[in-house]
């Protein structure tokens, strides 16, 4: 079961009218990125080898300055006229610079000059604080701050008010003309791509693999990010926009081949992760056909362990477990596909125990129903039958043997039992039995005239 967070309010991207919400519905996904500790358990590839930090102390909170910031800014490197800068923890020196489109990952502390409390912080939240650099979706001075660090890089800044809440300010909180001194740390970021990347591209140049790769790789990080805040379907859509411009691309060399394949079965692969999630294991069985076309039916590990538990939820649970086993050949040590093996075997025993049981059942039935003693009615009703035919057939014989071309019924007399019996009488006794066109209930019994 997959752990749950605490939901907060959030606003919709594309307003929504009443109308739509009575006559059709609305569908929403819900965007998981501003939740501290959303999950990336779905296997798509993370960059990231930061661990949340334990709850923070007050201490950690304390301002790091609370002299005059003159005194500060001797101490930083002035990164322009508005910016001063000092690292107090290097970060990852083989990660590039915080990009300006990506999602980025920050903890954060704001303070006045000479003040030991911060005015804003993220930890007071408890939370870490997401949000897309080139977006112009947070402060000017606090994106310019982290555009200049690396992942798990810490620093502090010294930023002007020309940057921050401008002449005004918002009193008492925010002062009017005031600097501010930013503790900052860069917990991670992740390229974010372009749903639309495609879009851009010229009609002429749709077949050109040149021009339609890197906006394929484009997309597919923008699916990436979409999984990882939760957003399920838009990363479908991304991931199958990208795979259908590539197919549609005309290859030059061996060279674009290879690298079309590469990306196509990272794609497929990524799909086969989104259906699962989506609850649509058939179209992750479709990915798997793909997948073994384009890598002449030798699929990773990853995309067998996905095939087995999309043909697990279908219900195919012995083709789920032949899945897991080649998973297994190609990572014997793997202790999740191991667990799926264990689980599939004790799915395959109950349902064979839950089928015998059920035949079990139904053939005891069977045998109850056939040895079952009859009802005193029953018994009675057998009788009369018995004796009823045993009557016509004597009244047919003397029939048989007298002069009389025929003799009349009436159909009244007997039950649809009964008049079955008749029927069947006289059919093996070879007479005509008819029913008049003028009285309903008038049968004649005659014999047949031989020609």
């Amino acid at each position: 079961m997959e752990e749950s967070y605490p939901m907060g309010p959030q606003l919709l991207k594309e307003p929504v009218s009443f109308s739509e919400l009575v006559d059709n519905g609305i569908e929403f996904e819900v965007d998981l990125a501003q939740h501290n500790g959303a999950s990336n358990d779905v296997g798509l590839e993370s960059d990231s080898d930061y661990e949340d930090a334990e709850d923070v102390d007050s201490e950690v909170l304390l301002s790091p300055w609370t002299r005059s910031f003159d005194e500060l800014r001797e101490l930083m490197n002035r990164i322009d006229e508005f910016m001063y800068k000092r690292v107090t923890r290097e970060g990852h020196v083989d990660r590039d610079l915080v990009p300006d489109k990506a999602r980025v990952s920050v903890r954060y502390s704001f303070y006045w000059e000479g003040m030991g409390a911060p005015f804003d912080s993220s930890m007071l939240r408890g939370t870490k604080f997401e949000f897309e650099t080139g977006q112009k979706s947070v402060i000017m001075g606090l994106e310019a701050a982290v555009l200049t660090m690396r992942p798990y890089e810490q620093a502090e800044f010294i930023i002007s008010y020309k940057m921050l809440f401008g002449e005004l300010g918002c009193p008492p909180r925010i002062k009017p003309m005031a600097d501010a001194l930013l503790k900052v740390e860069v917990i991670d970021y992740s390229l974010i791509g372009d749903a639309e990347a495609i879009d851009g591209i010229a009609k002429e140049d749709r077949d050109k693999f040149c021009v339609v790769y890197p906006k394929a790789q484009d997309m597919h990080l923008h699916g990436k990010d979409c999984v990882r805040r939760g957003r399920y379907r838009d990363a479908a859509s991304t991931f199958e926009r990208a795979i259908n411009s590539l197919n549609y691309c005309r290859l030059a060399n061996d060279e674009e081949e290879r690298r079309q394949t590469d990306l196509l079965i990272t794609l497929n692969q990524n799909l086969m992760i989104v259906y699962n999630k989506l609850n649509k294991p058939q179209r992750a069985c479709i990915m798997m056909k793909s997948l073994r076309r384009l890598t002449n039916n030798n699929p990773s590990c990853k995309a067998l362990f996905l095939e087995g538990r999309a043909l697990a939820a279908l219900g195919e649970y012995d083709r789920a477990r032949e899945a897991f086993l080649q998973a297994q050949a190609k990572q014997p040590e793997n202790k999740e596909i191991s667990d799926e093996i264990i689980r599939m075997n004790k799915r395959i025993s109950q349902y064979k125990q839950a089928s015998r049981e059920l035949w079990s059942r139904a053939f005891a039935a069977k045998n109850k129903e056939t040895a079952a003693p009859k009802t005193a009615a029953q018994q009675e009703k057998e009788a009369n039958d018995k004796l009823f035919k045993e009557e016509l057939e004597e009244v047919i014989k003397d029939f048989e043997s007298s002069d009389e071309p025929s003799i009349c019924f009436s159909r009244t007399c007997f039950s649809d039992a009964q008049f079955e019996t008749v029927c069947n009488l006289a059919k093996d006794h070879n007479l005509k039995l008819t029913l008049s066109s003028v009285h309903g209930d008038a049968l004649t019994l005659s014999k047949v005239e031989v020609k």
